[in-house]
């Protein structure tokens, strides 16, 4: 499914909910967890499922983050959210393998899971954590991987964080997953998070976290390919099927060699202008 705009709201705020149900984000995650503080994770609980019950999402698909295992809020949130109809559950702190299984087996049959890796023990453990069979997202969370790293800054486009979001990126990839890029924390710097949206979709990724309303319209414009390309990918594949039937294992593009792995990105390409259609449509 398209999961480009995955969009957080707190979980305990109705007003914030009812207003991010129209704000156009594929995925819209009612969170448990950073924006509630512990005073109200009950009332935040009850307020979620309240809120699945109630629907009305406008086509987003409806997910809750829950705090993570080894919190006391972890088994409350489960129990709550079991056998709730929402699309899909997101775990924090996805560490362990053995955790995955067990939300994974309390879930309903439908209910997708999306592992958010924001720790080193996570990013190192990436692909074994993506082969879990419940999982259908990797996510980056770039922020508390810096803390737990001790850096001063949480830079996701240099040295290390910027080698862990690379290799979330690819162990999502391995598994045949989704990986969805970290947020973007300036939220009123439209030409930063265009920036830091667009060298994410430069490493694989297939969608990202957003943290304001209004990162969604960017990102799903960034994800969304231009109509040059897709004009380019369309010249691409007529010109292959056109050598094949002619019984050639290349051609020539304008005065450039197209091979089989340029033909599978520009197919993939129109594959996701496919995916936004049918987003828009729904």
């Amino acid at each position: 499914m398209r999961r480009v705009s995955v969009l957080f709201v707190p979980g305990s705020d109705p007003g914030k909910i009812e207003r991010a149900r129209r704000a156009g984000a594929d995925t819209l995650v009612l969170d448990l967890e950073d924006a509630v503080p512990p005073a109200q994770k009950a009332e935040a609980r009850a307020c979620v499922v309240e809120a699945l019950r109630a629907g009305g999402f406008e086509g987003s698909e409806p997910a809750v983050r829950i705090n993570p295992p080894g919190t006391p809020f972890f088994e409350d949130d489960l129990a709550a959210l079991a056998a709730a109809d929402l699309g899909a559950l997101m775990l924090p702190k996805a560490e362990r393998p053995d955790d995955v299984r067990e939300v994974g087996a309390r879930l309903r049959a439908d209910t997708r899971l999306l592992l958010l890796l924001e720790s080193p023990r996570g990013v190192a453990d990436a692909l074994a954590l993506g082969a879990s069979p419940r999982a259908d997202a990797l996510c980056f969370g770039h922020a508390d991987f810096s803390l737990q790293m001790g850096l001063a800054a949480a830079d996701p486009s240099n040295d290390v964080v910027h080698h862990a979001r690379c290799q979330v990126a690819i162990a999502a990839k391995a598994n045949g997953l989704a990986p969805i890029d970290c947020v973007h924390l300036a939220v009123k710097d439209e030409a930063a998070f265009r920036a830091d949206a667009a060298l994410g979709l430069s490493l694989g990724y297939e969608g990202k976290l957003c943290i304001h309303p209004r990162q969604v319209e960017w990102v799903n414009e960034i994800y969304t390919p231009s109509a040059e390309q897709i004009e380019y990918a369309r010249r691409v594949i007529e010109g292959w099927n056109a050598a094949q039937r002619e019984g050639s294992g290349v051609c020539i593009l304008d005065g450039k060699m197209v091979d089989a792995p340029l033909v599978t990105q520009q197919q993939r390409l129109l594959a996701r202008v496919g995916r936004a259609e049918a987003g828009s449509a729904s």
